[in-house]
């Protein structure tokens, strides 16, 4: 009896020592990460001690990790990290033009050195601020009942869309009588998807937007309020991220299993796919040797206006010809007319191609990735639910991100 007691009471104490120590461990990361977002983030400042942030990874563990599988748990680690009011401070490190002479919109590729300090997993978005100044990030707390929705929006309006376009000059126009009333618009993030794969340096594509405003009857050529920004941007420039955002992400188990991808893009909605193919299909400088394991099947359905209009066209052709049996493009131009006169649009080429579609969706393991103009969402839907083997768990297989 008198052991039965010891031993009790040695196992309720242990159990509340065990108990205090994990209080008090969780207390002190959560005070060490509070305090290590305070200000502005600047890749500059945090180089020389990147080991001091908790939410950072050493150099020594990326690089034994350049093919790792990431899973949706670790994905919300990285999301949001960066936001509005403590953004991380970069670098533009390079800006060209993605189009063509006979493109219908301009689109440049915006490279940025974060110094290995912005995480990611590959499809997911970065947001821009524009015109951002550490100085009057705050302007003494000082806000418009109109911006109260500005970031929601934003999130919810990613990249090119008309609606963007809208907000975009909604936008300008109170930014327009913030100054006149010598109060500070609160800042707003564009996002746009990341094309790159991770490293030191990221990469995005922003479509200009540009409308005419008539006043007096004079027409004036007016930005956007992010494509102002970006058009105007130079080489050297200092840019400000939020972010990582979203989980259109690929299935942590595609490496593994080679399961095979259909993509469907359109305009900067190739964006991610880019991502995914710098994760999925890397070889060493040379080209000559395979460093990973992957060898499914890849079809990608890209719709643009013309052949000028395509984007990322040097990669797209470059893994074209390393994976010829590998990775099937099939290019979509709406410039092209059908028989009454409307544009040939990717869902059209879909359709046209279903019985194809279908026998690699059905038959085998096969992911379904969209991502473009939010039209396109509930087309290809139809045409899915058009085939009688459609059910919920071929539906868990499909991932959709839409603007």
């Amino acid at each position: 009896m008198k052991r039965q007691v010891v031993f009790s009471f040695s196992f309720s104490f242990s159990f509340l020592f065990l108990f205090l120590f994990l209080f008090l461990f969780s207390f002190s990361f959560s005070f060490s990460f509070s305090n290590a977002s305070k200000n502005v983030l600047s890749y500059e400042t945090l180089n020389n001690n990147v080991n001091k942030y908790t939410f950072l990874k050493t150099n020594r563990y990326k690089k034994k990790c350049t093919q790792r599988r990431y899973s949706q748990k670790e994905a919300n680690k990285y999301t949001n990290l960066y936001t509005v009011k403590n953004p991380l401070k970069c670098k533009v490190i390079n800006k060209i033009k993605l189009v063509r002479e006979n493109a219908k919109h301009m689109v440049y590729n915006l490279e940025i050195n974060h110094n290995g300090l912005f995480k990611y997993i590959e499809g997911q978005s970065c947001g821009i601020i524009p015109y951002y100044s550490e100085t009057d990030n705050e302007c003494n707390n000082t806000k418009i009942e109109n911006d109260v929705n500005c970031e929601k929006n934003d999130v919810n309006c990613e990249k090119n869309d008309v609606n963007c376009e809208k907000n975009d000059v909604n936008c300008e126009k109170n930014n327009v009588n913030c100054e006149k009333n010598n109060v500070k618009r609160k800042k707003c993030a564009r996002l746009y998807s990341i094309s790159s794969s991770n490293s030191y340096n990221l990469s995005v594509a922003i479509r200009i937007h540009k409308y005419e405003e008539n006043v007096n009857e004079i027409k004036n050529i007016k930005y956007g309020y992010c494509s102002g920004y970006i058009e105007n941007i130079k080489k050297n420039d200092d840019i400000y991220l939020t972010g990582a955002h979203g989980n259109f992400i690929l299935s942590n188990n595609i490496i593994e299993n080679n399961i095979n991808l259909i993509l469907i893009g359109t305009g900067t909605g190739i964006s991610p796919f880019i991502s995914f193919l710098k994760k999925l299909l890397i070889y060493d400088e040379n080209n000559t040797i395979k460093k990973n394991t992957y060898s499914g099947f890849i079809h990608l359905f890209y719709g643009v206006y013309n052949e000028d209009s395509i984007l990322y066209l040097n990669e797209l052709e470059k893994f074209k010809k390393l994976y010829p049996n590998n990775l099937h493009i099939h290019y979509v131009f709406s410039a092209n007319k059908k028989l009454d006169g409307s544009s040939f649009y990717v869902q059209d080429e879909i359709f046209r191609k279903k019985d194809e579609f279908f026998h690699l969706f059905n038959n085998y393991q096969t992911e379904l990735y969209i991502c473009g103009h939010k039209a396109i969402k509930q087309q290809i839907m139809n045409i899915l639910k058009s085939d009688q083997n459609f059910d919920a768990s071929k539906k868990k297989r499909v991932h959709v991100e839409v603007y």
